[in-house]
């Protein structure tokens, strides 16, 4: 029986993970299919994974906090972070995982550059700065959702005085728009961004800071992570990273 997999947020319709989930199971021989979900209410999705089945799932914007409610038990990584973005099933009982640490630090590296500022308070953001750990504030809008986080709030400033800066936020998905100016970031600044747009997944922010000669991370690439990190929960195979350059170009295809 072919298993399901899907994809839970609003919006989706722009997600590359369908593609690199497609090759993955291709390239591994799994019979499965991977399909984005627009999901508005979350306690019925999630009745919906129950029913239907479902192997597993991923979970993205705007959903990553609000669905670890409604499972039957969150590992140690999720519990901590306070954000979900990967479903199991085992045996009928939804477990909930967070990859976007491990995909983050397999991305970036694991010895980071600091101080470091990530931009954004969402479930993306708790991740990030788990993995970061010491030296890190936030920027954000939401000040109230940003306390909650409980570390250091910054302004936007902050941005153009860290060795690390790592956009969590939207901007930049319709392509154009930047949350920071990069002619003001440091010369030895690591920019990640999460956010991917347009065919070749670059977003101007990434445009602007790779001819500005900074080290660079887009977002492909630390979904291509994540996604690995899912598969090998789901699948119970540890060590997949071998799929990523194949997985990075089915994003791109």
């Amino acid at each position: 029986m072919r298993a399901i997999y899907l994809l839970l947020g609003d919006p989706v319709a722009h997600s590359r993970s369908p593609a690199i989930h497609a090759r993955a199971f291709a390239l591994l021989g799994i019979d499965a299919v991977y399909a984005p979900c627009r999901v508005t209410d979350v306690p019925a999705a999630i009745r919906g994974l129950r029913a239907l089945s479902v192997a597993g799932a991923n979970v993205t914007v705007p959903h990553k906090e609000a669905v670890a409610a409604h499972l039957d038990q969150l590992d140690e990584t999720a519990r901590r972070i306070g954000a979900v973005n990967c479903i199991s099933n085992l045996g009928g009982a939804l477990h909930g995982h967070n990859t976007d640490r491990e995909g983050f630090l397999r991305a970036v590296g694991e010895d980071l550059p600091r101080p470091a500022v990530v931009l954004g308070a969402g479930g993306a953001a708790r991740a990030v700065l788990d993995a970061i750990g010491p030296e890190v504030s936030v920027v954000s809008r939401n000040r109230a959702r940003a306390e909650r986080l409980r570390v250091p709030l910054a302004g936007k400033d902050a941005a153009y005085r860290a060795r690390l800066v790592v956009n969590c936020t939207p901007v930049g998905m319709d392509g154009a728009e930047m949350p920071v100016e990069v002619e003001r970031l440091r010369d030895d600044t690591t920019l990640v961004d999460l956010v991917y747009a347009g065919p070749s997944g670059e977003t101007a922010l990434v445009r602007s800071a790779r001819e500005r000669g900074l080290r660079v991370v887009d977002g492909l690439t630390v979904l291509v992570h994540q996604a690995i990190a899912s598969l090998e929960i789901w699948l119970q195979r540890p060590d997949l990273g071998f799929l990523a350059r194949d997985l990075r170009q089915a994003a791109l295809a």
